[in-house]
């Protein structure tokens, strides 16, 4: 049978978009089903990379399908994290989640294993609370701020300030941080910006609080995939999205995380951080990008 293989990177929010992305290949070319696998073949598969993904997803959305020959197998080679084709078939992909569902994003996981996980975490967000989710790790290229002469390269982080004044726009009861353990000095120092929020601090294992973030419902993002695909997949009526070109943006072909629904707000110039050691902000949208999501 037609199949569309894709190969799981990366970590559990990846795998997610790279089986959803073959799901919406099978669906818009008519193959029969989507398997993962562990080989890569050439010379048998059509091969979709990131570039043929966006073009195949922008010409299937304005009636013009790119022309394929679905008699040989489609496999997906990589990580397809564009917001476009996903807000498009939002509720199509939402029907995949299920406990039914017993197909593998990656060696171990099948989407039932996240549908049906009882969490460890014993607070659950109400309806007047906010959560943001924090996400540091290699979110900061120099992973020391004890040096400020040193290159800072890159960072994904939203510099604090930005954040704060955002919170305290958004109406809320209790602010949540979702976070990973803090371990670096610099992780510690850019979460602790936030206590003068009075935030209660969530972490868990990475089960746990990406289903703290589906059962939130009004969410602050950070860039990461994972708190992205925690909103798509939940029922969070407001998600605020600060915008980030890391990886391209929208007129790229890599990452480009925006709004999926009408009360998805994106914010386009946030800067990043830390701005006070020669982080440059993020640059300025292009006019494609300059609408905001409300």
């Amino acid at each position: 049978m037609p199949t569309v293989y894709f190969i799981a990177e990366g970590g559990l929010a990846n795998n997610l978009f790279q089986y959803f992305a073959a799901e919406l290949m099978r669906k818009m070319y008519g193959y029969d089903e989507v398997k993962l696998t562990f080989q890569i073949n050439l010379e048998f598969n059509l091969v979709i990379d990131d570039a043929k993904w966006k073009t195949i997803c922008t010409r299937y959305q304005e009636g013009n399908p790119v022309p394929l020959d679905t008699t040989r197998n489609i496999l997906m080679m990589g990580f397809f994290q564009r917001s476009e084709p996903f807000e498009a078939d939002r509720e199509y992909l939402r029907s995949l989640f299920t406990i039914d569902n017993l197909h593998y994003i990656n060696r171990t996981v099948q989407i039932k294993n996240i549908v049906s996980y009882q969490t460890k975490h014993t607070v659950v967000p109400g309806p007047t609370d906010l959560t943001m989710h924090i996400r540091c790790g290699d979110f900061l290229d120099q992973k020391s701020l004890l040096f400020p002469t040193s290159s800072v390269l890159s960072s994904q982080l939203t510099d604090p300030s930005s954040l704060i004044e955002l919170i305290r726009s958004i109406p809320h009861t209790t602010l949540y941080l979702v976070h990973d353990t803090l371990k670096e000095d610099w992780e510690k120092h850019y979460v602790a910006q936030f206590d003068c929020l009075n935030p209660v601090a969530i972490h868990g294992n990475m089960a746990d609080d990406f289903d703290f973030l589906m059962k939130s419902h009004t969410l602050l993002l950070s860039a990461s995939t994972f708190s992205w695909m925690a909103a798509f997949l939940g029922n969070a009526t407001q998600v605020h999205i600060p915008y980030h070109s890391h990886y391209g943006g929208i007129e790229g072909t890599g990452q480009s995380l925006a709004g999926f629904h009408e009360g998805c707000k994106v914010y386009y110039s946030m800067d990043t951080w830390p701005t006070s050691q020669g982080m440059p902000a993020n640059p300025a949208p292009s006019a494609a990008e300059e609408k905001e999501t409300a």
